[in-house]
């Protein structure tokens, strides 16, 4: 595969499984730098990497705590790219008890730790004058998901209008900022869900590998004028 991010440092959040573990071994390929980050280190999967060649390091912290976030990105020396994974979708229904609780877990995790995190990496990257960010979405802010709950939705749909907002804050620093919505996708938190493939033009849900690699192409100097975007990847579930 074409080391298309050579000498690039990329910030994953997220990493440990799924989607997020999936961009590591993409990007690793593709000859990045990886800060993998989650709520506890992702250790197993730097070893994995570090074995391959690909320097990797492990770190942890909540995208909820607004100071661990800006810590965590003030920490790396240079950050070329930053992929915004971390995510919290749990299949529930809105008349239970409890689930207005639920909801704000949701929206801090989804939307809120974004904006932690985003905020910190725009101001180290304006200072370097170039970056790239790429904060994974879902079809469920397209066209109301799938099987996804009303907060999930929410929180994905702010995440699509956020993506344009802070497009055009970054842009005159030299920062792209895209997103990428995935479809049903074969990670732990679709584990145990079922889904109807007859919904899906392609007659199944993704891997996360195929999710990962147009989430590397956008961290690319590739995706150099793409600026505001979401890249659906769905499987044709939602044709834009």
């Amino acid at each position: 595969m074409p080391r298309a991010l050579e000498g690039k440092t990329i910030l994953i959040t997220g990493a440990a499984g799924g989607i997020g573990r999936a961009t590591a071994e993409v990007c690793g390929e593709q000859g990045a730098s990886l800060v993998l980050a989650d709520r506890e280190p992702p250790q197993e999967l730097v070893a994995q990497l570090q074995a391959q060649g690909v320097p990797a390091r492990a770190i942890a912290f909540d995208v909820m705590d607004r100071a661990a976030a800006e810590a965590a990105v003030a920490d790396i020396e240079r950050l070329d790219a930053l992929v915004a994974n971390a995510g919290y979708c749990p299949w529930d229904d809105w008349n239970e008890a409890g689930w207005d609780e639920v909801f704000h877990q949701v929206i801090d995790v989804n939307l809120l730790g974004l904006m932690h995190l985003t905020r910190a990496a725009l101001a180290k990257m304006s200072a370097q004058g170039a970056g790239r960010m790429v904060l994974v979405s879902s079809v469920a802010a397209r066209m109301g998901g799938l099987a996804a709950s009303p907060h999930y939705v929410a929180a994905k749909g702010g995440t699509h209008a956020f993506v344009k907002w802070l497009a055009r804050k970054a842009a005159d620093s030299g920062v792209t900022v895209n997103s990428v919505a995935p479809g049903a996708t074969e990670t732990g938190m679709t584990r145990g869900q079922t889904f109807d493939a007859n919904r899906i033009p392609l007659r199944r849900i993704a891997r996360p590998r195929e999710i990962a690699l147009p989430i590397a192409f956008l961290c690319s100097d590739g995706a150099s004028y793409i600026c505001g975007a979401t890249l659906d990847v769905n499987g044709g579930v939602y044709m834009n």
